[in-house]
């Protein structure tokens, strides 16, 4: 298994359907740094997801903390579940504890650790913004100002005489044509940082939750 498709399998991330995959970790506390509602109501498919779900899991393979750390402290209790050794969320929190103790791991490690890969999600989560704003800024000012200078000159045309009456009607239709495409562009936008919204609430809001747990079982 590749280092990225490891990662992967340590969360649980919705399919376009809402089904969580692939572990039954159903823990889904919201990460007030991260969480971004704006979008919520665009459709994502798995598809437009799935791209950002990776571009994240590579960011925090990139980053990883050499050790053992809350990757391997979250691989421990899966493990633990894979092998059925307990049901009770707290105990597995606590037996994968008492696990990482023998490597020397205390608490104090582990939470930074997990806010660590926290931060490194809100740095993507920076770029991303940045990257997607800028792109998007571009490519709807360039079309708005080619609608807007159309939309001119057939004001222009109106009032010209018959013969330019199919001048005007090629017009109409780039009009027509140019805001199909200023709203599609528009939808595709706000589908893009939805897709991305969601991976990233999930796989922090895990982070976050598990932070909590941490937190709370260890003692």
């Amino acid at each position: 298994m590749s280092i990225l498709k490891k990662l992967k399998s340590l969360f649980v991330v919705e399919d376009d359907e809402g089904s969580p995959q692939p572990l039954d970790d159903k823990s889904h506390s919201k990460s007030k740094t991260l969480q971004d509602n704006s979008d919520d109501d665009v459709s994502v498919g798995k598809e437009e997801k799935s791209k950002f779900v990776d571009i994240l899991f590579k960011a925090i393979e990139q980053a990883n903390i050499e050790g053992y750390d809350y990757l391997e402290f979250k691989q421990s209790i899966n493990n633990l579940k894979k092998q059925n050794l307990g049901n009770d969320e707290k105990q597995l929190f606590i037996t994968a504890y008492t696990l990482a103790k023998t490597m020397n791991v205390d608490k104090d490690s582990l939470l930074k650790s997990a806010n660590h890969y926290l931060q490194v999600l809100e740095n993507e989560n920076i770029r991303f913004n940045e990257s997607l704003n800028n792109s998007a800024k571009v490519k709807l000012a360039e079309r708005g100002e080619k609608l807007e200078k159309l939309e001119s000159v057939l004001q222009k045309e109106k009032v010209q005489l018959q013969e330019l009456q199919k001048k005007i009607e090629a017009h109409e239709k780039q009009i027509v044509n140019l805001k199909e495409e200023l709203q599609q562009a528009g939808l595709k936008v706000k589908k893009i940082k939805s897709g991305f919204k969601k991976a990233l609430s999930e796989i922090s809001s895990q982070i976050s939750s598990d932070v909590e747990k941490i937190k709370t079982y260890i003692k």
